[in-house]
């Protein structure tokens, strides 16, 4: 079972892997008590367990301990593919606002030679609307 988490504020997104043993026995307990299982993941991620459950023993927690460990892996993996995409993606904006700059600069140049020659002018909207976003005018 898969579990994405997203920030209220924001864009990022993070995918837990549940295995269907453990959501399994996460939905008997939400039947049991009546919980949303939305609402019980969302407690358990943010808070962790709440009761001790006397059936608990020490393997349990340990199983439950390397599944934290085994997610916290897989999320550094992540984070490490993640990390040079971000990296790129800054200098491809910054990029874009450049040619975008250059962009503006000749169409300004291009209007103005059309009055001075009396020629007709042309329609750049469509192109000031892709300036304007690559300059984060307009959203």
């Amino acid at each position: 079972m898969k579990i994405r988490v997203r920030p209220k504020n924001g864009w990022r997104r993070i995918t837990f892997k549940i295995s269907d043993e453990t959501f399994e026995k996460i939905r008997e307990l939400c039947e049991r008590y009546d919980f949303g299982v939305e609402e019980a993941i969302r407690i358990i991620l943010l808070h962790g367990y709440l009761e001790d459950d006397p059936r608990a023993n020490e393997e349990t927690f340990e199983r439950l301990r390397e599944e934290i460990s085994h997610l916290e892996k897989e999320l550094y993996e992540l984070e490490g593919k993640w990390s040079p995409l971000k990296f790129k993606t800054y200098y491809i904006a910054l990029d874009n606002q450049n040619l975008a700059i250059q962009l503006s600069r000749m169409i300004a140049e291009n209007k103005r030679l059309r009055k001075r020659l009396r020629l007709p002018m042309r329609d750049y909207s469509g192109i000031e609307e892709k300036i304007h976003y690559h300059l984060n005018f307009g959203k």
